[in-house]
């Protein structure tokens, strides 16, 4: 049964023109659609949608094949998840520690862990460990409902409790880090975890641990 396509999402993914990727059309379906998860049946409808432009359906579909993928952690900024009878701009992993989820510290506690690699592995951003920012305020728009102008108010306010750093690099981009009060404050042990902390290290260099 053909659903109702949001005629926002089709006009921004028409804007992007050649530039548009599987990925990013996913990600503005969930964003200004449905929400975490986008099923098959309402992916398809987009392509037809997309396909009374200029867009080829073949060749999303082809697009498609290409960059899903199932695995549970981030692999890049291209690919495109599958879930159970649905398919996502980000991992399941994030789905299960994220729908709803409003306090952006715990974005950044999931988002440094649940990546192949470990938050350096991040292929876009700031130098050194932590969640870029802008991938952290698109993951808060599609989990958390805020829009980007709110998640970067939300951002500056928990860099002002410092429960939360950007990098010192000045990158328009920067990695977002948790504090070691933020870590505190989510009651994650360090030690035990991958969680990027402001010390740069995808694991704390704070000498305190281990003593």
């Amino acid at each position: 049964m053909s659903t109702t396509v949001s005629d926002h999402v089709v006009d921004e993914a028409a804007s992007r023109g050649e530039t548009l990727t599987v990925h990013v059309l996913v990600r503005l379906i969930e964003r200004y659609d449905t929400g975490p998860g986008v099923p098959t049946e309402t992916l398809d409808d987009y392509f037809r949608a997309l396909a009374k432009g200029r867009f080829n359906e073949s060749a999303l579909r082809e697009g498609l094949e290409r960059q899903l993928a199932e695995t549970e952690v981030w692999h890049d900024q291209s690919t495109v998840y599958q879930l159970n009878g649905s398919v996502s701009a980000f991992p399941p992993q994030w789905h299960d520690q994220l729908t709803g989820e409003q306090d952006l510290t715990q974005y950044v506690a999931t988002m440094t862990t649940a990546v192949e690699g470990g938050s350096k592995a991040y292929a876009h951003g700031g130098r050194g460990a932590g969640v870029p920012e802008k991938l952290l305020q698109k993951a808060a728009s599609v989990f958390g409902d805020y829009s980007y102008g709110e998640a970067r108010r939300e951002l500056v306010r928990l860099r002002d409790l410092e429960l939360l750093s950007a990098g010192a690099d000045q990158h328009p981009n920067a990695r977002v880090q948790l504090t070691l009060a933020g870590v505190d404050r989510l009651g994650i042990d360090p030690e035990e975890s991958a969680v990027a902390v402001e010390t740069g290290s995808d694991r704390s260099d704070d000498p305190r641990i281990g003593e």
